[in-house]
């Protein structure tokens, strides 16, 4: 990589990192992209470089996210463990990287569906993670042949959406892997007698 690309990354990484705290301190909507600029030690234009918009930035961390998602995907699909851990691994996972910041995550979250709304959700790339993982769990006969693995990976999707808004608008705090970990179990295991 040479200097030029390096300076480049170190250039993104700094507007990103200058603007998730700047929106955290002061809201997405009373941060300029003036004061991200000023805070980043680079002028508006080299902003604009990186991110169109304001609004851009904010899809950049649901990107961010989604790398991290596939990711996980990728290295669990090559260990030798049943589908139940590589998906409770994943989403432990996710939700670990998510209880990081909890702040900083419900401000992205609730921003990111005021300005983009539930149908550009990025949910399908996690549906279609656990569909492959469901798919090749058939295959190696540790999930049950004839099962609808689309509706088993719209369901485990969103019961994970769900219990990530639940614990972003909880007041009191619980981990949210141990939560999501928990719900993987009795899925699995079933609730029925």
């Amino acid at each position: 990589m040479s200097l030029r690309e390096k300076k480049k990354i170190e250039t993104k990484n700094k507007i990103i990192e200058v603007g998730g705290r700047l929106f955290k301190e002061k809201g997405f909507n009373n941060t300029t992209v003036d004061e991200i600029a000023r805070e980043a030690e680079i002028g508006k234009g080299t902003f604009f470089n990186y991110f169109p918009t304001k609004e851009a930035l904010l899809r950049e961390f649901d990107e961010q996210k989604q790398e991290l998602v596939y990711n996980l995907a990728r290295n669990e699909l090559k260990r030798s463990i049943p589908t139940r851990e590589k998906i409770k691994n994943i989403l432990v996972s996710v939700a670990k990287s998510n209880e990081k910041d909890k702040e900083l995550t419900r401000l992205f979250v609730f921003e990111y569906l005021r300005h983009y709304g539930y149908e550009e959700r990025r949910s399908d790339s996690l549906n279609t993670i656990l569909q492959d993982l469901l798919e090749n769990g058939i295959k190696t006969g540790d999930v049950k042949n004839g099962l609808d693995i689309k509706r088993a990976a719209e369901n485990l999707t969103a019961i994970y959406y769900m219990s990530l808004m639940e614990w972003l608008w909880s007041k009191s705090d619980y981990s949210f892997s141990e939560d999501i970990s928990k719900k993987i179990d009795m899925i699995f295991d079933g609730i029925g007698s």
